[in-house]
């Protein structure tokens, strides 16, 4: 049998304000693991960020 080696360790964010950012940012990976329907295609249209998102962008 192998030797399991701990890589990392998993630590809760402290503030509110990261862990916003971590749900957000897991909310949008798990999304793009959906494939999109017709009527999501078709609905798709460029856009841009909403006015919260962009010190995320920057």
């Amino acid at each position: 049998m192998k030797d399991q080696k701990q890589a990392g360790f998993i630590s809760l964010p402290k503030s509110k304000k990261q862990c916003k950012l971590y749900h957000q940012l897991g909310t949008f990976a798990g999304n793009l693991n959906q494939l999109p329907d017709a009527q999501a295609v078709l609905k798709d249209r460029a856009k841009s960020a909403p006015v919260h998102l962009v010190p995320m962008v920057f």
